[in-house]
């Protein structure tokens, strides 16, 4: 008579065990992921733009709309809206001062987030603004496009600056 084996039934083939290794696969994703955004949203910095140093810390939250603004243009997200001398050409004694192309450029992206809050994609219209301003533009064209920022309901500014070394 023939041996069966111990018990005598068939062995079955065992299947791969991949759970362990899919554990490993999330772990190194999760860290991946975090090490990759762990500042939050990537402020770019637009053409011929030199920021002004800051001893300051602290990292923008999250970048919802970029205003900046260079001797030639100023952009809103990367995208020319208006030639500086716009705002140069504005009076200083003008008590109400607004860019008017800004001013148009500005409501629009307003609107946008107001028909994403209608959607549900927002939880409500942030009105944060990051201002990235030359270092040698006049305080006059910032006050200008501050003031066309916060006539269009973005009241929250923020300014981009350079980390000074040391």
């Amino acid at each position: 008579m023939a041996q069966r084996g111990r018990s005598g039934k068939k062995k079955k083939r065992e299947g791969l065990m991949i759970t362990s290794m899919m554990d490993m696969f999330t772990i190194i994703l999760v860290f991946l992921l975090k090490s990759y955004s762990a500042d939050g949203s990537i402020l770019t910095n637009a053409d011929n733009l030199v920021l002004p140093n800051s001893m300051s810390k602290k990292k923008p939250k999250e970048v919802n709309l970029q205003v900046a603004v260079t001797h030639d243009m100023i952009l809103v997200d990367n995208q020319p809206v208006a030639p500086t001398e716009d705002a140069e050409r504005i009076p200083p004694e003008e008590p109400n001062p607004v860019i008017t192309k800004l001013e148009e450029k500005l409501e629009s992206c307003y609107a946008q987030e107001q028909e994403m809050v209608k959607m549900g994609a927002l939880n409500q219209v942030s009105g944060k603004v990051v201002i990235q301003l030359d270092k040698n533009i006049s305080f006059d064209v910032l006050f200008k496009v501050m003031n066309t920022c916060g006539v269009v309901g973005y009241n929250n500014m923020n300014f981009a600056v350079m980390e000074r070394e040391g």
